[in-house]
């Protein structure tokens, strides 16, 4: 019997599988590399918004450290619904809700927003970036902190056949993924076939992810033409300069004019 084959939304039909294919990364670790960052570059970081949350992992663990009044939004209604049910089985619920780079009037006086896993690079047009900074200025009080991190075309060089063909199970759910880079364009391509054994014919969802890797360059005439100020570049997870051959680079900026 052929496949029922469906082209849906990005980080819908994944969002059931993002935890398990997510498994390996150490957000614990990255936790404490962002309440590092906060603490030393604001006095006193208590209200926090983490940005394209996903399933809302980050947020989890940003919880059991310092005493932060936390929210989480994603763009994805389904991740939202994945991640909301981790944050209000705590013991202090903290609210996920539905909320987009590109509209963020929802989110006010918060002294530090956080978005990471080069969540940005999703932001396929310059443009889009810098209209990004000037709506993440609104949500920040005076001197808050705008963190984010970005990959770049060598990270995508080296990562791409690493990231092609792998496949796997999860429940009741097959998937296979397939992953390419574009350098003339500098696209990288993610694209997800989900199958879903226990229907009986076999619905198939297929996801096609695209970002645009981003150059240290780029992103620094984009800030410097946004309300906030550049404080650091950093290479990866530390707290080294970053260069132009960095793969992943960790960004604070302070917002100077709410």
């Amino acid at each position: 019997m052929k496949n029922n084959i469906q082209k849906q939304p990005i980080y819908s039909k994944l969002a059931e599988l993002y935890d398990h294919i997510m498994s390996d990364v150490d957000y614990a670790y990255w936790a404490e590399y962002i309440d590092d960052l906060l603490h030393q570059h604001h006095p006193a970081p208590t209200t926090i918004t983490e940005l394209s949350c996903g399933t809302a992992s980050l947020t989890l663990e940003l919880s059991k450290l310092g005493d932060y009044t936390l929210q989480a939004c994603d763009a994805s209604q389904d991740m939202v619904r994945v991640g909301r049910k981790k944050l209000t089985a705590l013991a202090s619920p903290i609210s996920c809700f539905q909320a987009s780079f590109n509209n963020l009037m929802a989110i006010r006086d918060q002294d530090a927003l956080i978005s990471v896993f080069d969540s940005i690079n999703y932001l396929l047009q310059p443009g889009e970036i810098e209209h990004f900074f000037h709506e993440a200025a609104k949500c920040l009080t005076v001197n808050g902190l705008l963190i984010f991190d970005f990959s770049t075309p060598k990270n995508s060089i080296e990562a791409v056949q690493h990231l092609n063909e792998i496949e796997g199970d999860y429940h009741d759910l097959r998937y296979y993924r397939t992953s390419s880079f574009d350098p003339k364009q500098n696209i990288h391509t993610n694209s997800f076939e989900i199958i879903d054994r226990k229907l009986s014919d076999n619905q198939t969802w297929i996801e096609v992810h695209q970002q645009r890797a981003y150059e240290l360059d780029q992103i620094k005439k984009l800030l410097n033409k946004s309300p906030l100020k550049p404080l650091a570049f950093y290479d990866a997870f530390s707290f080294n300069e970053a260069r132009s051959t960095s793969t992943r680079i960790t960004v604070v900026a302070r917002c100077q004019n709410p």
